[in-house]
């Protein structure tokens, strides 16, 4: 009970709620502009996350951003047809629909309503299993720990793009990156001409948030220049209509809600799957209950509200579901969840067991902050459910070169008052940026560069300690059961993905 009010106390104050209440309406927006995800929204603000005084209270800001675009995506989603982003297709049939027959108030009320029982109902599973689960990494040795850091590379990387090779090569990349700078025992500097960039920020490595802000956010800046000549033909719905739907009616799809929130938060517990697959289990589940229904409720894919709620209701769910094998495990389910990783690690928030055992008034706080920021998701977006679809108008020439300059802001002032530390992050951003364009450009994935990024230095720290344990041989890997199961997990991923990936090639 004491962990508990600690942590509470650490959330209770002006600061924290008001990073949440900004969070919240910015993923919102960025949620609602095409393009524009919730990962780099996380991205975006890490640099205003780590410069705030509470950790409690950067966490609080990630999160906010993190649910408020998974929810926002709806908007473009009912009214124009396009989802935010992609976790919100399954909601654009029955979203247009209504909003064709005048509906389209009732469906963007049902989407935050749906968004808001999602998103609270996930994280009381988060909140039981993730001590339990990190409970379990106890009987993980340096060995245990190389080989989940290998399952979590491969699974990132078989569910980030159509060819799981180019997933594992921007892996092996991310890794590389992780490698610059000084050898974590031997202490020389590992980077090409070291005797003339030793002076320089390089030495220690490339800086983590500014990799990350190049990567989604420049990048993203690099790849719509193309698009910026081209004239913006976008209609918002005029008539927006009542915002919220007849109570009646959502409390006849409580078996509806039911079954999305278990597939949402299984699905999301499930590293490498994502919400792209729960959201079409839940409308295709939903589906059945509507049929056995005998005519009760309306059948998703005629424009009803059943067809809005059921993936609403699965997308955030996922949010709390992937947290857990993110917190206890520190395995991302998503690109999302991936960067979320990385913020969080930056703000000094290291995922596992030590995480629950040593520092429980932070996981509680966490706890709490991810409530606030679902409650403050629903409220902000249902306030301005009339307001949010103007934003869908805002012309790419003004959006994107604010992104590119706030991505140069937030780089810079990471450094605080070194000048040489803050250009040298701008570099980083910008290199980053250039090459993450190069990689979009030709379909390769940048999630797995992050989580190389990421899980490089821990790979390389636990496998030489293993092997130092086996006298420098890989005795502790054979033998370890835990070590096959992991080896096997990873083997069964690139196998069962190379032969989808193959078959959807073929037809």
């Amino acid at each position: 009970m004491g962990d508990f009010l600690q942590g509470l106390s650490m959330v209770t104050n002006f600061s924290t709620v008001f990073w949440c209440a900004f969070g919240s309406v910015l993923g919102i927006i960025l949620g609602a502009l095409p393009g524009l995800t919730a990962t780099m929204g996380v991205a975006l603000v890490i640099p205003v996350s780590y410069n705030l005084s509470n950790t409690a209270t950067g966490i609080g800001l990630l999160l906010s951003v993190y649910c408020g675009a998974v929810c926002g995506a709806s908007i473009p989603a009912i009214l124009l047809g396009i989802p935010g982003n992609p976790n919100a297709i399954a909601t654009v049939e029955d979203g247009q629909l209504m909003t064709r027959k005048g509906l389209a108030g009732q469906a963007l009320g049902g989407a935050v309503i749906a968004s808001m029982i999602g998103g609270l109902g996930s994280e009381i599973f988060l909140i039981f299993f993730s001590p339990l689960i990190a409970r379990m990494t106890l009987a993980f040795g340096p060995a245990e720990k190389t080989t989940l850091a290998l399952v979590g590379l491969v699974i990132i990387a078989a569910v980030s793009g159509k060819n799981i090779l180019k997933g594992l090569l921007m892996g092996a990349l991310g890794f590389v990156f992780a490698f610059f700078g000084k050898d974590p025992v031997s202490g020389i500097v590992r980077i090409p001409f070291a005797d003339l960039l030793r002076q320089t920020p390089l030495a220690n490595g490339f800086d983590m948030t500014s990799t990350l802000i190049g990567l989604y956010g420049v990048s993203q800046v690099f790849s719509e220049i193309p698009n910026l000549k081209k004239t913006q033909d976008r209609v918002v719905a005029a008539n927006i209509g009542s915002v919220f739907p007849p109570l009646r009616k959502i409390g006849q799809m409580w078996k509806i809600i039911l079954s999305s929130l278990g597939i949402g938060t299984l699905v999301g517990a499930i590293p490498g799957t994502g919400a792209s697959i729960a959201v079409f289990m839940a409308k295709n589940a939903a589906t059945g209950i509507c049929d056995a229904s005998k005519g009760k409720l309306e059948k998703p894919g005629t424009g009803c509200l059943e067809g809005v709620f059921a993936p609403e209701v699965a997308n955030n769910a996922v949010t709390g579901g992937a947290l857990i094998p993110a917190l206890s495990l520190g395995i991302p389910g998503d690109s999302a969840t991936a960067v979320l990783i990385g913020a969080l690690m930056i703000n000094g928030v290291t995922p596992g067991f030590a995480l629950f055992s040593q520092n429980m008034p932070l996981v509680y706080s966490l706890f709490i902050t991810l409530t606030i920021a679902n409650i403050f998701m629903g409220v902000f977006q249902l306030a301005g459910v009339k307001v949010y679809p103007k934003v869908l108008l805002i012309s790419q020439r003004l959006l994107m070169p604010i992104v590119l300059i706030l991505s140069f802001i937030g780089s810079y002032a990471l450094a605080g008052s070194s000048v040489e530390k803050g250009l040298f992050n701008v570099g980083t951003a910008l290199f980053m940026g250039l090459v993450g364009y190069a990689m979009k450009k030709n379909g390769y994935p940048l999630a797995p560069i992050v989580l190389g990024l990421i899980l490089g230095g821990m790979f390389e720290e636990q496998f030489r300690k293993a092997m130092k344990l086996g006298a420098g041989t890989m005795s502790r890997f054979v033998s370890s059961p835990i070590c096959w199961v992991f080896f096997l997990i990873s083997v069964a991923i690139v196998v069962s993905t190379s032969v989808k990936n193959r078959r959807e090639n073929g037809k």
